[in-house]
């Protein structure tokens, strides 16, 4: 879904530079698509740690989702809201995506007659034909365009991510050495809150006993299964990892320029 969702996204990006803001737009809606797509498999993946084991992935939630484009579009539009797994070398800014996040709203409402604009001639109520080059936002596509590629790396990196938190959860904590607690007790000895004093007790108590770990439910569909590579550059240039590809080599020259050239 991702390779394809890029697929789609690149295309759109071709097509805009040569002027076809209508295309653009309707191959841009498709690939949001399929990033939608994307993005309810990877929430549907995390959530089966934690559903009963045996039960089926899908569910009614994805059939839900898979049958309607506003869905898709939805999906895509609150991912990028939340921003759960933003990375990047300065922090986003709420005020600019507010206008494309706008326009991928207002998608939504109109996604099946906005994606035909895109290819087909219609009439107006009046009678008048209407081309698809009657459509023209080119600045706002190429906004969308670069977010929406977002998805495809901020996805990757949930991966990562969720896959880090299962492990932990599957692991658990260690308890805490007598060493590793010296700076605890410390702080703690100059406490003068009674009630600070009791809160940090039972910290101090939790941390000398550990956490067991909690085994995973449905195991199959965990991020990273036992024996998985996990390296974080173990996919660049695959099918699928196109935009973390690209992330990661944009990020690589961004620490490089902000380095300067180097002294033999």
């Amino acid at each position: 879904m991702l390779a394809n969702a890029d697929t789609l996204l690149t295309t759109a990006l071709t097509v805009l530079e040569q002027g076809q803001v209508p295309l653009a737009r309707s191959l841009v809606i498709l690939g949001m698509e399929e990033s939608g797509k994307a993005i309810a498999v990877h929430e549907r993946r995390v959530q089966m740690a934690k559903a009963p084991n045996g039960e089926p992935f899908r569910c009614e939630a994805l059939d839900r989702l898979w049958g309607s484009h506003r869905r898709k579009l939805e999906k895509v539009h609150d991912f990028l809201v939340e921003e759960l797994y933003w990375f990047d070398t300065e922090p986003s800014d709420p005020t600019a995506n507010a206008a494309y996040l706008g326009t991928i709203r207002t998608w939504t409402k109109k996604q099946d007659r906005l994606k035909m604009r895109g290819f087909y001639v219609e009439l107006s109520k009046t009678g008048e034909v209407m081309a698809p080059t009657d459509v023209s936002d080119e600045a706002t596509l190429f906004e969308v365009i670069s977010h929406v590629h977002q998805i495809g790396w901020q996805l990757r990196l949930g991966e990562h991510i969720e896959g880090k938190r299962q492990d932990e959860q599957e692991a658990g904590t260690p308890p805490v050495t007598d060493e590793d607690m010296g700076l605890f007790d410390r702080t703690l000895d100059v406490a003068d809150d009674p009630e600070l004093t009791r809160i940090m007790r039972e910290v101090e108590e939790q941390m000398r006993r550990g956490t067991p770990g909690v085994p995973l439910n449905n195991a199959a569909y965990r991020f990273d299964p036992p024996g998985a590579d996990r390296s974080p550059f173990s996919n660049l240039g695959k099918p699928g990892y196109e935009a973390e590809t690209r992330e990661l080599i944009r990020l690589r020259e961004s620490l490089e320029r902000d380095q300067g050239p180097r002294s033999d």
